[in-house]
């Protein structure tokens, strides 16, 4: 769901800028040659995860007699370039919907569809579970049934848990209770008086009811309490709903949260969402984390040793029939950013959410309305920021601070060392523009050490296509069942003079320079 779509409205007062961020002058990008206080902690390697709801779970995962050999293909590319494997989280508004019939021949049943595409109950059997064998390197979050009310619903949470443990076994790393519950009364799953006090109780009693029941005992070396990743609210502050509320109505005096998790999506439909104002603007993506910061902050003086992370997080919370501006060119650009920018605010990780239908998923992983399944830009952005990353075993970030809100730069240092720079044109070029495509040139200064640095570059024919996109001159797509990498390895080369150089940047571009 949505939250701080106030800093989207930016973007249109910032677009009267745009004559002169394309203008002919020269931005100059410096950083420390060593990390500092103001560069961020180390950088985990799985930083860019996913997450997946229950409805679209057996796509994405196939069984073990059709394993998904496509959607495996793509995170076991993201492993072998930062040589960790995608956390996964399953969860989201059908997976708090989500009931376990162990009699069940068909993997899953949906039934009739509301709003957004979401059914309203997802009734799974056995053979459902065994997609989470299809990655078999990655760690996994579930998310259990909260919504759900009657008679038998702890017990069907109780039951489904179990299941998802004996599949997972150590390979499992933590519950979640529910999934927004702070829309439980908009949605009306729960009274209208519903207040955050009694999420907490109901939180607590699914908590220790699967502490005990599940986890108590296993054999898997897992926690049997501090296990579970609270909160998973949709926004920030709607009514009583806050982290700091949540703490102090005693949602951790048990000790059962290992981590919070907030959701955030940058924009939804309103008139004035746009590919530029809303999401190629970096005074926009800063403005969105940044609102962050006192929820970071309540965590920390609770317990620091508690994690922060968006546990479900994309572009736009309406994922059909937004085109213009979900699964584009320039959404992958904005993914950077966005990736980026959350790296520089020692967020922990980004569960990046997928779907079968949403525009914004970075591939669909099944034949759907005639069409094979494919690879869409977004997916672009998560493997250029993979190797952005890399394989160093101490990756630091820090934004540069230039001041320009289509335009934004970042250093990436190894072992405390600057080694990269990333440069982010976010200029709106589009295919159909009748004008030339602008071309922005900016200075470097690099440590003394570095005698030769390579340009990589996400390239495509404009923010708007939806094809034609290549990182460093590769592509990658769709063939016979399996993830297929095509094109030839593009880079540049250039020789830095005194500590400088400089590099052209066509707007609607990503450039990353790498020196030695």
């Amino acid at each position: 769901m949505k939250t701080s779509l106030h800093w989207a409205l930016l973007g249109i007062v910032a677009a009267t800028g745009l004559a002169a961020a394309t203008s002919p002058h020269i931005i100059h990008v410096s950083l420390p040659p060593r990390a500092s206080s103001s560069t961020s902690q180390p950088v985990d390697h799985a930083f860019a995860s996913f997450s997946l709801p229950a409805h679209f779970f057996a796509d994405f995962t196939g069984n073990k007699s059709h394993p998904n050999l496509f959607s495996r293909d793509i995170l076991d590319l993201l492993h072998k370039k930062t040589g960790a494997h995608p956390y996964v989280r399953l969860g989201g508004t059908s997976t708090d919907r989500l009931v376990y019939n162990a009699s069940q021949l068909e993997s899953v049943v949906l039934s009739e569809e509301l709003e957004n595409g979401i059914p309203l109950m997802v009734t799974v059997g056995p053979s459902w579970f065994e997609g989470f064998h299809n990655f078999p390197g990655s760690l996994w979050n579930f998310q259990a049934n909260l919504a759900s009310q009657g008679p038998e619903a702890l017990n069907n949470t109780i039951s489904v848990c179990e299941k998802v443990m004996e599949e997972l076994k150590d390979k499992l790393v933590a519950f979640e209770i529910g999934n927004e519950p702070d829309l439980y009364a908009l949605t009306k799953v729960r009274p209208a008086t519903y207040t955050v006090y009694d999420y907490v109780q109901e939180w607590t009693r699914y908590a220790k009811a699967i502490s005990q029941k599940v986890l108590s005992g296993n054999s898997y070396g897992l926690p049997e309490r501090t296990f579970f990743q609270g909160l998973v609210y949709a926004t920030q502050n709607l009514g009583t709903f806050t982290t700091a509320n949540a703490f102090d109505a005693g949602l951790n005096h048990t000790n059962y949260i290992k981590s919070v998790s907030l959701h955030h999506y940058s924009s939804g439909n309103q008139p004035w969402v746009r590919l530029q104002n809303s999401f190629m603007n970096h005074t926009a993506v800063a403005g969105n984390l940044s609102a962050f910061k006192p929820d970071m902050d309540a965590i920390k003086r609770h317990n620091p040793n508690i994690t922060f992370l968006l546990g479900e997080t994309n572009s736009d919370y309406v994922n059909l029939n937004m085109t213009h501006v979900e699964g584009v060119f320039g959404s992958a650009l904005w993914l950077i950013d966005y990736l980026l920018y959350g790296m520089t605010m020692n967020i922990a990780r980004f569960n990046l959410i997928q779907g079968t239908t949403f525009g914004y998923t970075g591939w669909v992983p099944v034949r759907r309305n005639g069409l094979q399944p494919s690879v869409k830009p977004p997916l672009y952005g998560q493997i250029a920021v993979a190797d952005i990353v890399g394989k160093n075993g101490r990756v630091q970030v820090q934004e540069v601070d230039l001041g320009i809100w289509n335009f934004s730069a970042y250093g990436i240092y190894e072992c405390g060392k600057l080694s990269k720079y990333v440069l982010l044109n976010l200029d709106e070029w589009n295919s159909t523009s009748t004008h030339r495509r602008p071309v922005q040139r900016v200075t470097l200064h690099v440590p003394a050490r570095a005698d030769k640095a390579i340009v990589r570059r996400l390239t495509g024919p404009g923010a708007n296509v939806e094809t034609g996109v290549q990182w460093g001159g590769l592509e990658w797509n769709y063939a016979a069942g399996r993830l297929v990498q095509s094109g030839k390895d593009k880079v540049e080369k250039i020789k830095p003079r005194r500590g400088q150089l400089s590099v052209d940047i066509e707007s609607s571009q990503c450039a990353v320079i790498s020196f030695n």
